[in-house]
């Protein structure tokens, strides 16, 4: 009989020990991977430590501040799980990685914010059990690079990639009015999001028509955040002459040499002759035409193609509303439409003067 209760009460002992406590609440741990300070432009890593007694039940919710002066975003990545005993208490552990950047100076750091979880105690229990966890607030030290003071937004990166392409190259072909010369320009690096990188200045230039298309496009891999910037503009000549699309340039900050470097984009000049094919018919009709053919060289290929038939088909509807069958068979069908008069209940009768 004594064996019997010994027996059990180790039984419960067991089932006591591989089960989470009772009672015990999630917790949550932050603080920055590496202290500082930073450069402005630099990215910073922000660790969130998420702890559940029991198991994680769904994905963790991070809502995230808009702070004055850092640009933080979201994790890019999975999180790493472990586990971890506190107090005898078994935890489940997601570590998350916020990246982080300080874009000016003044800066103060990352606020507070919460982040939503769903967990279960036992692996067995049907719901989830939710909680809302508060990381504390980290104070961040920025530096701006020397000589960057009046440069506004400041790049800082490790090995930045840029290119400056042209199709077809200025220069290497006669440029005719009315033709247009496509130009792409990336920037590339890791650990720097494509919104930081600045857009490629358009200035408006007298008889060239300027498109510009911005696009984005951040990917992650294997922990590694590697953000892209593209430009593509197009430049349409909409008549003859010499022109020059003026140079730029981006200074930013090497994290490897710790120096501002600055890369040029070159102007270019571009001659620009006559079209026969935009051959005015009368004087002052080039620049009307030479207008209306760029801008219809720059649309896209799909919406040429929707004008085309939206053209058709208007004027084949004209063409029917024209005919005198369709002429009559449209009385016919608006006879009923036509209002009715009828006489006055309450006639005014006049009066005898």
């Amino acid at each position: 009989m004594m064996s019997r209760c010994i027996a059990a009460l180790a039984l419960i002992a067991m089932v006591l020990s591989a089960s989470p406590a009772q009672g015990q609440d999630a917790l949550v741990r932050t603080q920055l991977k590496s202290e500082g300070p930073f450069w402005v432009g630099e990215r910073i890593t922000v660790v969130v430590e998420l702890l559940v007694p029991g198991y994680f039940a769904s994905a963790s919710a991070f809502d995230l501040p808009d702070p004055s002066g850092v640009l933080l975003m979201p994790p890019q990545t999975h999180p790493l799980v472990s586990s971890e005993a506190i107090d005898g208490n078994s935890y489940t552990v997601q570590r998350h990685e916020l990246p982080a950047w300080a874009i000016r100076n003044d800066a103060s750091g990352v606020p507070a914010f919460t982040v939503r979880v769903s967990f279960k105690r036992n692996p067995l229990d049907k719901d989830g059990e939710p909680a809302t966890l508060t990381t504390q607030a980290l104070p961040i030290s920025v530096r701006i690079p020397p000589g960057a003071e009046g440069l506004g937004t400041v790049i800082s990166a490790r090995g930045l990639d840029i290119s400056d392409t042209w199709d077809p190259q200025p220069g290497a072909d006669p440029v005719k009015a009315g033709d247009a010369l496509k130009r792409t320009v990336t920037f590339s690096a890791a650990d720097v999001p494509g919104m930081l990188f600045p857009q490629l200045p358009t200035q408006a230039i007298d008889g060239i028509g300027i498109y510009p298309k911005h696009q984005v496009r951040d990917q992650a891999e294997r922990g590694v955040m590697r953000g892209e910037s593209v430009d593509q503009v197009t430049y349409v000549f909409e008549r003859p002459g010499q022109f020059v699309i003026p140079a730029a340039q981006l200074t930013w900050f090497d994290l490897d040499s710790n120096t501002l470097k600055t890369h040029t984009f070159e102007a270019q000049a571009v001659s620009v002759i006559a079209n026969p094919a935009l051959a005015p018919t009368s004087p002052g009709a080039n620049a009307g035409e030479t207008s209306i053919v760029s801008t219809w060289v720059s649309l896209p290929r799909a919406v040429q193609v929707f004008l085309v038939l939206v053209s058709l088909l208007a004027l084949g509807l004209i063409a029917i509303l024209l005919s005198p069958n369709a002429r009559v068979g449209l009385t016919r069908w608006s006879q009923p439409l036509r209002p009715v008069h009828l006489s006055p209940l309450n006639p005014v009768t006049h009066r005898r003067r």
